[in-house]
């Protein structure tokens, strides 16, 4: 598939797929006789693997890290099996990344109950306080 074929499929844009070309976050494609970028369905997967992680909250370069690291990968009898020294930088990533989630929906949780105490006093009937004075 062409680039803006991939980039459709993927739900990006074209400089989206060139800025992670350059990033080494996607390899580069072939090209064609004609000069046309050449990707394949693993390019895709690739690329929404690359959204996912995004999404999550994963940086370019722990996403980089941990496209490095999946492709340690090795064959053990049959059966892909990852090598625990990999293992142990994709979980201690994992445990990165839930320790800033865990800080946000603290920080969530905290906004959330002083709206709420906004929303009650100035909805009791009282006499409006200012809440940036109180």
């Amino acid at each position: 598939m062409r680039i803006g074929e991939l980039a459709a499929r993927a739900a990006v844009n074209i400089q989206t797929l060139r800025f992670y070309e350059r990033e080494g976050l996607l390899r580069p494609p072939i090209r064609t006789a004609s000069g046309y970028r050449k990707y394949s369905n693993s390019d895709l997967e690739r690329v929404r693997f690359i959204r996912l992680c995004q999404g999550l909250g994963f940086t370019l370069r722990e996403i980089h890290e941990l496209l490095q690291l999946h492709r340690e990968l090795s064959e053990f009898n049959g059966k892909t099996v990852m090598k625990a020294a990999a293992v142990r930088e994709v979980v201690e990533m994992t445990n990165e990344r839930l320790a800033v989630i865990d800080e946000k929906l603290a920080t969530l949780t905290a906004m959330r109950a002083e709206l709420t105490a906004l929303v009650k006093t100035l909805t009791d009937g009282g006499p409006a306080v200012c809440p940036v004075s109180r």
